[in-house]
């Protein structure tokens, strides 16, 4: 880029301004003259400022169109006459990339953005170069080179702009050594890294931008372990002499002393006592000094605060050395904690489609109380966990004159309906699918109403629901489904026609519980029944079909899971009663206990461990003994699913041969990958059995299985899943696959 700028010497005199007489444009092709003229801000007949020229000229550069600039100027007679001199930058006809190598030269011309009849800039064409380069990086071509160079002009005045590349060797990193460590091994330093030598298990790539991350992250391993002054001051690479394909990285560090923390002090509280707060620390007197602890105690002081209404309190840290020894830093933190703060209001923005009401309904947030962090978090968490939301973004707004903020709660709306077609495959039960259409926030009310229809070679089910959580704006849960469904098994057919109605609420006095009773009726027909009268589903020949079922199920929950989703944190426990019969009328009489427990732990980064027990028992009730099936059948997937085995594979043992038990137990644990919050990797295993009593337990003979699985959020359509697992424990052990799409695991 040239810049040239002439005054003749006349204008070094002139203090303040001179008239123009003319402006003349040289050099230019495809810019106008005005266009020059007008942008430089000189123009005939107007006046000169000298201190006006370089602005003017910037400007003109900003244009883009031009590689130098001269202004020339004669000021004879007291009037200055402008000649504005300009190289434009070439106009290209077209783009080649010479030697690509190892790139696509078509991804390379769409990826540089630089097309035909575009005027190329200097910059246009270093910024060229430095991609092309980063490019060949990421295929480990670090030594490439990339030349520019325009060919001659064509009749109507535009080049051909040209990349010639040198592409160079494959190189990965070979060696990574440091220099100035004495605390940590390089091995001990390297393992910090993301960067890793090349192995047989490892790649050994070299992407600058994780590089850079790595020096921070060895920083801040002395950081946590006593080196507070420890940096990394410098880096080196070179190609090694015996194999030139690999780098050697030089990497040098200054440790600094070692130090190990002191006294733990607080001042300027009034609000909460020196004892309280240093409890919230983290900081262990004698252990090596930890940044990562200072930061988390300031956490947790920010917090305290934050929670009893100090919305703007401040927390200072200061260091210094121990009177005792230079390696013992003592901490102190002083308090600054203004005034407490209250909610004037809460201001809901981005929900297009949900109404305010169903989101300022889960919010343990209220104008007028005072500002409290836990209360703020419990709200977000609510609404998130209404699954009608993508986000759920918190902000304050300060209020002049006043102590207290304006909370504003920013969501971001995602599909919420459903209509879809999905399959499942087991290799017992072979394929079978469903077609559902629901919506979960119907109108923007937060309702759910639904209507399914399941089908595999044994079930077909039709079901048409309907719930709305919050009757009357108040935390009661109303609900009702109709059903029929149809089984069909070798021993016996059954057909169910009936409905349920549904209550329930939360119970205030336990923080995240709620109880549910639902009533069911329902007309029950069992036929083609086996004449084998050493099958044990003979028995259902004994009764008089069809028969009336009248059922009520009492069920206690406690959800502090983090989403509905894939969650990461958190449990989920629910005990059930089942009662059906006796003085609820109907033919059928049976009692049925269930618990299901499910915690979720994060490990780190993206992983999450999931453990699950599920137990159950049945027997009879109004003086009926439970009907045949009714009993408990274990394996493929759902509440009674133990992956590596085909459904209603696992039974108990009876007098006939195998048969649904009486008493149930499952255990399963999850290691998830959540690889974005879409998609979870999983491994897992599942363990699992029947008996005839809770006498008859034995945990040696549970039926196991172990295997992984892929789940994926669709929009529209739920969860999507495929598990492969391998059943350790039946008569023919071996792989079951398990498809599932719709369901939620």
């Amino acid at each position: 880029m040239k810049l040239t700028v002439l005054i003749f010497s006349i204008l070094a005199g002139v203090a303040f301004s001179i008239p123009v007489s003319s402006v003349t444009v040289e050099g230019n092709t495809y810019v106008s003259d005005s266009l020059i003229i007008r942008t430089l801000g000189i123009s005939p007949g107007g006046v000169f400022a000298p201190s006006s020229l370089p602005q003017g000229v910037r400007d003109l550069f900003g244009l883009g169109y031009f590689t130098g600039i001269e202004v020339l100027a004669d000021s004879t007679g007291g009037i200055a006459d402008f000649t504005i001199v300009v190289s434009e930058n070439p106009i290209m006809s077209n783009l080649v990339i010479e030697n690509p190598g190892c790139l696509d030269e078509d991804d390379l011309v769409d990826t540089l953005a630089i097309f035909p009849g575009q005027t190329v800039s200097i910059n246009d064409i270093d910024r060229g170069i430095d991609l092309i380069e980063s490019l060949y990086a990421d295929d480990n071509r670090h030594l490439a080179t990339v030349t520019s160079h325009w060919n001659e002009p064509d009749a109507e005045g535009r080049r051909q702009l040209v990349f010639s590349c040198v592409e160079g060797p494959d190189v990965r990193v070979g060696e990574i050594a440091f220099s100035g460590n004495s605390a940590f091994s390089d091995r001990d330093l390297r393992s910090e890294m993301k960067t890793k030598q090349d192995s047989f298990w490892r790649s050994g790539k070299l992407k600058p931008a994780q590089f850079e991350e790595d020096l921070v992250l060895i920083e801040e391993h002395y950081h946590n372990n006593g080196y507070p002054d420890a940096v990394v001051t410098g880096t080196d690479r070179y190609l090694l002499t015996d194999n030139e394909n690999h780098f050697h990285i030089d990497i040098s560090v200054f440790e600094g002393p070692y130090q190990v923390f002191g006294d733990v002090s607080v001042s300027g509280n009034i609000e909460m006592a020196d004892s309280l707060l240093i409890s919230f620390s983290e900081i262990e007197q004698g252990e090596p000094y930890s940044m990562e602890d200072i930061d988390k105690t300031l956490e947790f002081l920010y917090s305290a605060y934050q929670d009893r209404g100090y919305f703007y309190a401040g927390v200072s840290l200061s260091m210094e050395p121990s009177a005792e020894a230079d390696s013992i830093v003592n901490i102190h933190f002083a308090i600054q904690e203004g005034e407490r703060a209250h909610i004037r209001e809460v201001e809901i923005i981005g929900n297009t489609r949900t109404f305010d009401n169903v989101i300022r309904r889960q919010l343990t947030v209220i104008p007028g109380d005072l500002f409290r962090r836990s209360a703020m978090m419990r709200s977000i968490r609510n609404v998130y966990y209404l699954n009608y939301f993508n986000d759920v973004i918190p902000d304050f707004r300060p209020i002049d004159g006043s102590p207290d903020v304006d909370m504003i709660l920013e969501v971001d709306e995602k599909p919420t309906g459903k209509f879809g077609v999905g399959a499942n495959y087991s290799a017992t039960e072979g394929f079978s699918g469903y077609v559902e259409v629901a919506e979960t926030n119907l109108f923007g009310h937060g309702q759910n109403l639904g209507a399914s229809y399941e089908f595999s070679k044994t079930v077909q089910n039709v079901k048409l629901s309907f719930t709305e959580p919050w009757f009357r704006d108040t935390p009661l849960t109303l609900g009702g489904e109709l059903y029929h469904t149809t089984s069909s098994y070798t021993e016996y057919h059954r057909k169910r026609t009936g409905g349920s109605v549904i209550v329930g609420r939360p119970l205030p006095w336990i923080d995240f519980t709620s109880a549910s009773i639902r009533y069911t009726l329902e007309k029950v027909n069992v036929f083609d029944i086996t004449d084998d009268p050493d099958n044990y589903y003979y028995s259902l020949h004994d009764t008089d079909w069809p028969r009336w079922d009248s059922s009520v199920r009492i069920s206690f929950t406690r959800d502090s899971q983090d989403r509905r989703v894939f969650p990461g944190e958190g449990s989920k426990n629910t005990v059930s009663m089942d009662l059906t019969g006796g003085f609820l009328g109907g033919d059928i009489g049976f009692q049925k206990y269930l618990f299901d427990s499910t915690w979720h732990v994060p490990v780190w980064w993206k992983f999450f461990l999931t453990l699950r027990g599920r137990m159950g028992t049945i027997s009879g009730f109004g003086g009926e003994t439970p009907p045949a099936y009714e009993l408990f059948q274990l394996g493929g997937t759902g509440f009674f699913g133990v992956r590596g085995y085909g459904t209603r594979e696992i039974n108990a043992v009876d007098g006939y041969e195998t048969v649904g038990g009486n008493t149930m137990l499952i255990l399963s644990a999850e290691y998830r990958y959540r690889i974005i919050d879409q998609i979870q990797f999983a491994v897992f295993t599942d363990a699992g059995n029947t008996w005839e009593s809770w006498s008859d337990m034995d945990l040696s003979s549970l039926n196991r299985g172990m295997g992984m699985g892929l789940r994926v959020e669709i929009p529209m359509l739920g969860v999507m899943g495929l598990d492969y697992a391998y059943g350790f424990d039946g008569p023919q052990p071996g792989w079951e696959p398990h498809f599932q799409m719709g369901a939620s695991f």
